[in-house]
């Protein structure tokens, strides 16, 4: 990376000069948007009028280069354009850009953002243009926002974690398979076992998650009704995040124990047959030497899920869990206006997922086992 910045700077690159016109058309863009109070660079200024000044003439060179590169093609290198001079002019339009560039950002970009959220946040109505208007309903609807965020958090993590845990009982049911030793009594159970297991895993597996929500909700309501107690009673038992909190993590079961299984499947039969004849039980080779192995080799995709069941509990809104959805939600029925409000959803959840991500990779490379990056649904 050094390598490639430094022949950037001193123009030895060949990207030097595109480089240097994508960095100044950028800038221009900038340079030409609306300035403010904060702004250190003001529009007609002295500072911007040198910036543009230095911008045009970049892009003229930039212009000038190529047109050569395509009139001389393979005598290119052999022309002015390649000599020490026109090398160090390009280095220097590259340095130029770069750094006008980066006032820009911070003039336009990030002051610019730090006034409009100051003047948002004095408004006493939504204002009617896109930016401001997001500003203006994220700021007031903070509160809930970071109580759904919270909320989403969170049944993420425990469903992940509790999934995990009901993964482990589940997966050595998965791969129970009748022994020559065992008498009928204990086969029959063993496959009864592993079949329910199968069951379980082909139900949940086929049937969207919002379903699922809906019918646990409801059984779980109808199953307390009827044992007596009050709305109020079964509301403080049976409330819409401990749903939530179920539906999650026997959704995950479902998934992570195949994950588990293939874990152990990966896992060479030899290391298992070498306990074994070291006079281990079945139960010993399998918790002592193989399943520690599988659980290292599943652990991205564990991540994985956590990651999904961030992006996937936006479905328990449907039964009213204030998650970031539900957040969202109110907050657009408050003010009417729903684009803006659910980009600002869009980007909270995009942040999240990325954060979660780069855990992910951080815990993969110190467990030296292979990492993908953000994935899709389940």
């Amino acid at each position: 990376m050094k390598r490639i910045l430094k022949d950037l700077i001193t123009g030895n690159s060949s990207y030097a000069l595109p480089a240097a016109g994508v960095a100044a058309l950028a800038a221009l863009s900038l340079l030409n948007g609306k300035d403010t109070p904060y702004s250190f660079i003001p529009s007609g200024s002295i500072a911007d009028n040198v910036c543009g000044i230095l911008l045009y003439t970049v892009l003229a060179y930039c212009a000038a280069a190529l047109i050569g590169k395509l009139i001389l093609q393979n005598k290119y290198k052999r022309s002015f354009f390649a000599s020490r001079a026109c090398k160090l002019a390009a280095g220097i339009a590259f340095c130029l850009s770069v750094l006008i560039l980066f006032a820009t950002v911070t003039d336009r970009g990030i002051l610019g953002f730090i006034w409009l959220v100051r003047y948002c946040s004095g408004l006493d109505s939504n204002p009617q243009e896109f930016g401001p208007s997001m500003i203006y309903m994220t700021l007031n609807g903070r509160e809930m926002i970071l109580t759904g965020m919270w909320t989403t958090i969170r049944i993420a993590l425990f469903g992940t974690a509790i999934a995990f845990i009901l993964s482990i009982f589940m997966v050595f049911l998965r791969i129970l398979e009748p022994g020559k030793r065992d008498n009928d009594f204990v086969k029959a159970l063993k496959w009864l076992a592993s079949s329910l297991t199968k069951f379980y895993i082909f139900v949940i597996r086929g049937t969207p998650m919002m379903v699922q929500t809906l019918i646990f909700y409801y059984l779980g309501f109808d199953l307390f009704k009827k044992s007596g107690m009050t709305v109020t009673e079964i509301n403080n038992v049976w409330s819409f995040f401990i749903s939530g909190l179920f539906t999650v993590s026997l959704n995950s079961t479902a998934y992570i124990t195949e994950v588990l299984r293939g874990g152990i499947i990966s896992i060479d039969k030899g290391q298992a047959e070498a306990a074994r004849s070291l006079g281990m039980t079945h139960w010993q080779a399998m918790s002592r030497v193989v399943f520690p192995q599988a659980v290292k080799n599943s652990i991205p995709s564990i991540g994985n899920e956590f990651i999904i069941n961030i992006k996937d509990s936006s479905v328990l809104s449907v039964i009213g869990v204030m998650d970031l959805m539900y957040a969202t939600k109110s907050v657009s029925g408050i003010y009417y206006r729903s684009l803006e409000i659910y980009c600002v959803a869009a980007l909270i959840y995009l942040v999240l997922t990325w954060l979660s991500s780069l855990l992910l990779q951080y815990v993969g490379r110190r467990l030296d086992v292979p990492v993908k990056g953000i994935t899709s649904s389940n």
